[in-house]
């Protein structure tokens, strides 16, 4: 508790540095996305899509790290973390050497023959699609699930989500 009379320069200085009663920490809008799966046959999944507003306090330190993506073949993408928020990398999409799919931010798409589509994380992301004959499905995305192949012919990647958070609408996190 403050008591005492105070001068305007004195009030300001403790609020700047959040230093006094009732004053809540700042906001900050937070956009981060994981990296994306690897591919070679199916499509890959979109990395993780986590958005929102955070506390924080002037003056700490916030650990960021920024994922890459996945490799060609079955390696899955990088988490991205803004200090407790972790966005999951995307899952890798399926090849003709192996029968699975990645799950992660978004899951992988699948490749030939029924070839099962990766999962996604609930709140970041969708699952891919079903492979089919000798063709690869779309990798899921932040807004939407990977579409299954058909008849031979490869699914369209699930689509992102748009921001406006660097200034100019921008969609981002598709498979």
């Amino acid at each position: 508790q403050y008591s005492g009379v105070f001068t305007l320069s004195q009030a300001t200085q403790a609020i700047r540095d959040q230093n006094w009663p009732g004053i809540a920490p700042p906001n900050v809008e937070y956009l981060v996305v994981a990296g994306g799966g690897g591919a070679v046959n199916g499509g890959a999944g979109g990395g993780g899509l986590l958005a929102g507003f955070a506390g924080v306090v002037a003056g700490s330190s916030i650990t960021v790290t920024v994922g890459g993506g996945g490799s060609a073949g079955t390696n899955n993408g990088s988490n991205s973390v803004f200090g407790s928020i972790t966005a999951t990398g995307g899952g890798f999409g399926g090849s003709n050497a192996t029968s699975t799919t990645g799950s992660g931010g978004s899951g992988g798409g699948g490749y030939s023959t029924n070839a099962p589509a990766g999962a996604g994380t609930s709140g970041q992301g969708n699952a891919g699609g079903t492979g089919n004959t000798t063709a690869g499905a779309g990798g899921g995305g932040a807004g939407t699930v990977g579409l299954n192949a058909i008849s031979g012919t490869g699914g369209n990647g699930g689509a992102g989500i748009a921001s406006d958070i660097s200034g100019t609408r921008t969609a981002y996190a598709g498979g």
